[in-house]
């Protein structure tokens, strides 16, 4: 079937896509007719036109491109998508039309599109009245609820409903330390994938696969894998990936990424989707992606500012401020725990020996390397409990989940790493009352234990300067 002419009255970019079925019974997407304007945006202008190349001789491979023109043939229903494409850095008004079909029984769509560098705000909520009920949904979901990951859970849970899905997913990403984060995780049924211990998505090397999700992507806005000739596709592309989809029973997905501007936070994705939903469900993922993306910059900046706010940088214990409303929470009984009466409260002090003589003798750089090291052994002693820097060379540490006997063991512990020959020395002591409200008393009396331990340490070092200490 000949199109050129049908192509060149075309004004702006515009090509026929075919769909045309190899010996193997899969499809082959080829360019069968196209108007100098699309040639020239590919850069091919100055090349004899050939028909029915392979449409990845022009533009690099896109997984979302087969569905797209796969759906609009299938369907003989004009497709509209506003996207952002990666790969050129730019935002894409597409159009696939169907046209008939040729007597071998290939099928051929009409493929146009505007290219424009920045969003276009009124195109983004050309949507349809379900699509926008859904996000808007998503929207007030979290204005209402202040808790972040129950908020995202119950999104999840919406979004696997409309797509009819299996499972649907939200991960976060630490590019630091090279791990994910399932944020949230909803399923239909319990038998619907493979054990969490047996499947590679529930361990730390999945990270490896995320990894490559973008390379998939390649340019485009998400990964669609809408049926068994795509996901042997990715068998060629990524076997560890496919694996892990064949293992859980995955017939087809739609993943997209969770990203402001160069920051990519994560993913979101839907698996066992219902196929005859397809445009719906890659509208309402495309928004709901689009406002997660947000919420979870926010979600981390807001972790960031409380990390600031109440970490000591040097150490990586709390801080002053911290321990101040810590105080203040007990004393009052608003705290966390407020109304556990299962335990009382134990207090350590503890105060760092000789940090003005190292920091004078041999620098800051030598104080700090002592700071750290004490407060390496108190997280090892007490570790799951409360520890604050309480000021230059003092820590304390507050427990509210123990009993006085294990309480006074770890004490014991700590004080028999305190005198550690060549390592850092500290003085400390420590009180337990029974009310967790009887902070101060807890306080004073482990301030003053603190000090008769420091007493007895200048007594058997009678050489050292208590100045100095």
């Amino acid at each position: 079937m000949n199109y050129d002419q049908l192509i060149e009255s075309v004004r702006g970019i515009a090509c026929v896509v075919s769909r045309r079925k190899s010996e193997d019974g899969s499809y082959l997407y080829t360019i069968a007719a196209a108007n100098r304007n699309y040639l020239a945006s590919v850069q091919k202008l100055d090349e004899e036109f050939v028909p029915n190349r392979p449409y990845t001789y022009y533009i690099a491979h896109d997984p979302n491109f087969d569905a797209l023109v796969n759906s609009c043939i299938s369907s003989g229903k004009i497709s509209h998508q506003y996207v952002n494409a990666g790969l050129y850095n730019a935002w894409l008004d597409l159009y696939m039309i169907p046209l008939e079909e040729d007597e071998e029984g290939n099928g051929y769509c009409l493929f146009t599109y505007e290219m424009n560098l920045e969003s276009d705000s009124d195109k983004m909520i050309d949507i349809s009245e379900k699509t926008a009920y859904m996000v808007l949904k998503t929207c007030i979901k979290f204005r209402e609820n202040y808790d972040f990951i129950e908020t995202m859970e119950s999104i999840v849970r919406d979004i696997r409903s409309q797509c009819e899905s299996d499972g649907c997913a939200i991960i976060l990403t630490d590019r630091e330390k090279r791990k994910i984060d399932i944020t949230c995780f909803d399923h239909a049924r319990s038998d619907v994938f493979a054990p969490e211990e047996e499947d590679i998505f529930f361990k730390p090397e999945f990270y490896e696969i995320m990894e490559g999700w973008e390379k998939l992507m390649a340019g485009s806005n998400c990964i669609i894998i809408p049926g068994e000739e795509e996901l042997k596709e990715i068998e060629k592309k990524d076997i560890n990936w496919y694996r892990s989809l064949k293992f859980s029973g995955v017939k087809n997905l739609v993943l997209y990424p969770l990203r402001v501007g160069d920051n990519l936070y994560g993913y979101i994705f839907a698996t066992n989707f219902n196929a005859d939903k397809t445009p719906f469900i890659r509208e309402v993922m495309e928004l709901n992606s689009f406002i997660l993306s947000a919420e979870v910059e926010n979600f981390r900046m807001r972790r960031k500012l409380e990390l600031f706010s109440t970490t000591d940088m040097l150490t990586g214990v709390l801080n002053r401020n911290a321990m101040n409303k810590r105080v203040k929470d007990l004393r009052l009984g608003t705290g966390e725990d407020a109304g556990d009466d299962r335990y009382g409260l134990g207090v350590v002090f503890v105060d760092l020996n000789g940090l003005k003589t190292a920091n004078d003798s041999m620098g800051h750089n030598e104080g700090d390397e002592m700071l750290k090291a004490v407060a390496a052994k108190l997280r090892t002693v007490f570790k799951d409990n409360e520890i604050y820097r309480a000021g230059g060379d003092e820590f304390l540490i507050i427990v509210t989940n123990m009993n006085p006997d294990d309480f006074y063991a770890r004490f014991e512990e700590l004080k028999s790493q305190s005198r550690v020959e060549g390592e850092p020395t500290f003085a400390l002591g420590a009180h337990y009352v029974d009310e967790k409200t009887d902070i101060k008393t807890a306080m004073n009396t482990a301030d003053k234990n603190m000090y008769k331990n420091k007493a007895e340490y200048y007594e058997a070092n009678p050489g050292l300067d208590r100045r100095s200490c």
